[in-house]
């Protein structure tokens, strides 16, 4: 999730071009209401900041969905405090800027791919 068009629409294609299927949500009730009718979860890369609810607030209500707690999240975030609040509770920390090298480090970490 990221509420900035053009990144979200820059990841979208760097995504593509690494083979994975992308589905986008630009703010986090967006975000929730795609989890919800996701039959299996899926890694979600999420944006710390974003207006309505914010990355903490969507990651609270993602885990209290039923199969919630089975999402892999990627946080992504330029606040070095946010990330280290939170880095127990996502799989991983992308911190911004970041490079496609570092994406696709943590994305196949996060997969098990590669």
């Amino acid at each position: 999730m990221e509420d900035d068009a053009a990144i979200r629409e820059a990841m979208v294609e760097v995504l593509g071009e690494l083979g994975y299927e992308v589905v986008t949500a630009s703010d986090g009730e967006q975000g929730l209401r795609l989890a919800a009718a996701e039959p299996v979860p899926c890694l979600i890369l999420l944006d710390w900041r974003m207006p309505g609810i914010d990355g903490p607030i969507f990651l609270g209500r993602l885990r209290e969905l039923p199969r919630g707690a089975e999402f892999p999240v990627i946080l992504s975030t330029a606040d070095r405090v946010a990330s280290d609040a939170m880095e127990r509770q996502v799989a991983g920390v992308l911190s911004k800027p970041f490079d496609l090298d570092a994406l696709r480090e943590l994305l196949e970490r996060v997969t098990g791919d590669g």
